[in-house]
């Protein structure tokens, strides 16, 4: 079994925001990888936690279903989710798993 590659870095964070970009493959088994770094993000307390999805070659529904939760676990925290530089395919596929009507998208 090949598990493909996943990125997760911070890009920039000041006192309200932190940005952090993923690249690579966003699936089952890469989504699992990143989990546990994204729900400490969200809970740091910052006010929005941008995730730059410019990187991501592929997502699939574990993928989306992950940021459909990180998206719930950051409104609990009082953190607002907030995705930008979202690749057409992934966003297209985040419509038709309806998963584009509750997460909310920027233009970085």
């Amino acid at each position: 079994m090949t598990t493909a590659l996943i990125d997760l870095r911070t890009v920039a964070r000041d006192d309200r925001d932190l940005r952090v970009a993923l690249a690579g493959e966003l699936d089952f088994y890469t989504a699992r990888q990143v989990q546990p770094r994204l729900r400490e993000l969200a809970d740091t307390g910052c006010r929005n936690l941008v995730l730059d999805l410019y990187g991501l070659s592929f997502c699939d529904s574990a993928g989306i279903e992950l940021l459909v939760r990180l998206d719930g676990r950051c409104r609990r925290a009082g953190t607002r989710l907030l995705l930008c530089d979202v690749p057409p395919l992934v966003a297209k596929s985040m419509r038709v798993l309806g998963a584009d009507r509750g997460l909310r998208f920027v233009v970085s």
